[in-house]
């Protein structure tokens, strides 16, 4: 049976994952299937920095075709694309780029990050041991990313767009580690029988949760408490269910967290609540921006995953529940939204009130961007961040708090808890969908039909951010009367 390098990746964390990916892959959530686009635009990219590559045909699946053909291809060549080796007893793995140098190879992994991180090392590991006991004669191993200080100007630069890392002393340190795992890990994919591991917070992210952790609750202590705490008391406890837990033996967020979901009730600190009601200065003006982040740069003086806001919505309230205008920016042109964006946010916020955000760091982040980019309208732009108050502050600090929250204080959790109003029946459900969806049509991959769909599911979607704040506000105040 193979054993590829996503499957020692996941069977190195997860024993049971890769047994069940292997026997019953069916299990896996759709979700966790997907792949990444993104990665797949850079790594094209990355292959323009050596001309003279060559790729391997090989279908994805046929490891010893690959392998044949990397062997025969690389007499020639001194530079393969998805080059791949093969080890008679399943071992197989693909490399981005095999690049010779003198008389051996470099291995050179592509990441759409912008930084080196310690999974990339163990991807370039496996990859070494293979290539290695394969007969190729590798020389050093070298992880090529994205350059995070790198600013499109006129033309995109490629050699500038990229940077390079020698990582081969940390790889080859690895080698042992590698042959030992890899044969532990190509032995028990092919048991029979499923294996039996202890279940833990960590499973949260992994494909098979749901048929692993069917027993664990819905809402449960994981959600409470970080790793590895969260693991201690289930242990303790030999439960996951919050119902077992003693409240008093908790403070402040965690004690309310448990309490109110064990009693069902709503939980309200008055005083705080009529602390942040204070601080509003009306008119309000409710802002919340869409934005998206390509890995690489789309237009001038932007660099990778920078984020470019493309719209915004506003309600705008003159009185304590009191009647809203609404005003709406989105930029329907494949063009840099940010000028135009910038020049609706400073003519439509006003020069005084409060502008209500949930979740600050965002918002002001982005406009202390714009205001970089666009000297003339930095004053007036800054002063927008002057005026900022964030909402979720109260939630956040427990001031108020709903059992159906689920620990947590995100918009999506708090809105349904204390209205009757959901995102489930939009056109855009998120702003990872937004960005998603917006990102296709900024390079021209949506039909006209799709385009409209997906603006008027945008407009929809942004405006019931906004106006998400607005009912939230009037929450805040009949609980603080």
């Amino acid at each position: 049976m193979n054993l590829s390098k996503s499957d020692y990746i996941l069977g190195s964390s997860c024993p049971k994952a890769l047994w069940l990916k292997k026997h019953k892959k069916e299990l896996l959530s759709e979700e966790a299937d997907k792949w990444s686009a993104s990665g797949y635009s850079v790594q094209e990219l990355a292959r323009e920095l050596y001309p003279e590559g060559v790729e391997v045909p090989a279908p994805i699946w046929n490891f010893k075709s690959g392998a044949e053909q990397t062997k025969r291809l690389s007499k020639n060549n001194d530079v393969l694309f998805e080059a791949v080796a093969y080890l008679p007893w399943g071992a197989s793995c693909r490399i981005d780029i095999l690049q010779r140098e003198g008389r051996g190879w470099n291995l050179i992994e592509i990441k759409s990050t912008t930084e080196v991180k310690e999974e990339h090392i163990e991807d370039l590991a496996f990859q070494y041991y293979v290539f290695s006991n394969a007969g190729y004669k590798i020389k050093d191993c070298y992880i090529l990313y994205l350059n995070k200080k790198y600013k499109l100007k006129k033309k995109l630069d490629i050699k500038k767009l990229f940077t390079s890392e020698k990582v081969t002393t940390d790889v080859v340190a690895r080698y042992d580690e590698v042959e030992e795992q890899a044969a532990i890990l190509s032995d028990m994919q092919k048991h029979k029988k499923e294996p039996k591991i202890t279940i833990s917070k960590k499973c949260k992210s992994c494909g098979f949760y749901d048929y692993c952790c069917a027993k664990v609750p819905q809402y449960s202590i994981w959600d409470i408490f970080p790793q590895p705490t969260a693991d201690k008391i289930c242990q303790k406890l030999n439960s996951y269910d919050i119902k077992d837990l003693v409240a008093s033996e908790y403070k402040e967020k965690r004690f309310i967290d448990i309490s109110a979901w064990q009693n069902q009730k709503i939980y309200c600190e008055k005083d705080k609540v009529r602390e942040f009601l204070d601080k509003l200065k009306y008119p309000l003006y409710y802002l919340d921006y869409e934005t998206i982040e390509p890995a690489i740069p789309l237009f001038e003086n932007s660099g990778p995953y920078q984020h470019i806001p493309f719209q915004f919505s506003l309600h705008i309230q003159n009185e304590p529940n009191g009647e809203v205008k609404h005003i709406g920016f989105l930029h329907k042109e494949r063009t840099d939204p940010r000028r135009d964006l910038a020049e609706a946010l400073v003519k439509n916020c006003g020069n005084k009130g409060s502008v209500i955000v949930y979740n600050e760091i965002f918002e002001k982040k982005r406009n202390e961007e714009l205001a970089g980019l666009f000297p003339d309208l930095a004053e007036a732009i800054l002063n927008i961040n002057k005026r900022v108050l964030d909402q979720l502050v109260p939630f956040r600090q427990r001031a108020l708090y709903h059992y159906q929250q689920h620990s947590s204080a995100s918009i999506k959790k708090v809105l349904p808890a204390f209205t009757d109003i959901s995102y489930d029946k939009l056109e855009v459900k998120n702003g990872g969908e937004a960005m998603e969806r917006y990102s296709k049509f900024m390079l021209g991959e949506l039909s006209s039909e799709e385009e409209k769909i997906l603006f008027e599911g945008l407009e929809i979607y942004c405006s019931q951010d906004t106006f998400a704040m607005v009912k939230l506000m009037e929450v805040l105040y009949n609980f603080a009367t």
